[in-house]
Formats: structure tokens, C-alpha cells, sequence
């Protein structure tokens, strides 16, 4: 499985919730993927002093950096916060590749105009 942590569940690895802490062992085993969108890292960080460096050191979650296209797809959700769009916007490249992928927030709602459907695992 591959899962992209929004910056809500990025606070929650940070705070060593059991479910994010259990994701991150297995990214760490190779047995699923951790995708950090970089702007959810600013935006945690930004909730939370400290969330932002943990999250930027994580040694076995994916980086994602925030690219034109992304940028593209978020043009389409104009009262959308910048973080949620950049983790949106990966959700719609990859299932655009075939890739899935689930996208994990404490906050699903804050996704509606952007046609994901985040899993809320609380």
C-alpha cells in the first residue's frame, strides 16, 4: 500500500499516534509506501513547531516535491489551502498513472472540493 501523509497526519506520526506509527514500520520494512508531500511538511510544521523537521527527516518516507503540474491541478480548487491541494494533487497523478494510493488526514472534509476522498484512520 502507499499512503500520503497530509500535514493533519503528519502531526499525528509526530505525536506517535499507534495507526501512523504502525504505517511508518511498515514503509521501514518495505512492505508499503510513505509518500510526504513537502508542502504538508511546511504546513505542519506551521501547526505544530518541530512537526516540519521530524517530517523532513523521516528516513523511510518518499518526498514529493511540489512540481508545475501539481500546481496545474490546483488551479481547479480555488478555496483550497496549499497543502491539502499539493497532497490532492499527488492523489490525481498517480491515479492518472494507475498507481493507487490513499491519502490520510485527520481532516477529510478539508478535501471535498478536490474530488479525494481521504481516509480519516481515527
Amino acid at each position: 500500500m502507499t499512503a500520503v501523509l497530509d500535514h493533519t497526519a503528519l502531526a499525528a506520526l509526530y505525536r506517535a499516534d499507534s495507526f501512523f506509527t504502525g504505517l511508518y514500520i511498515e514503509a521501514s520494512r518495505g512492505t508499503g509506501r510513505v509518500l510526504v508531500p513537502s508542502l504538508a511538511v511546511v504546513a505542519a510544521d506551521r501547526e505544530a513547531a518541530g512537526v516540519g523537521k521530524y517530517a523532513a527527516s523521516l528516513r523511510f518516507a518518499e518526498s514529493v516535491a511540489f512540481t508545475a503540474e501539481h500546481a496545474k491541478d490546483s488551479l481547479n480548487w480555488g478555496d483550497v489551502d496549499w497543502p491539502v491541494a499539493h497532497a490532492a494533487a499527488v492523489a490525481w497523478h498517480a491515479a492518472r498513472a494507475g498507481e493507487p494510493l490513499i491519502v490520510l488526514s485527520l481532516r477529510p472534509q478539508l478535501y471535498t472540493a478536490t474530488g479525494i476522498t481521504p481516509l480519516d484512520p481515527t
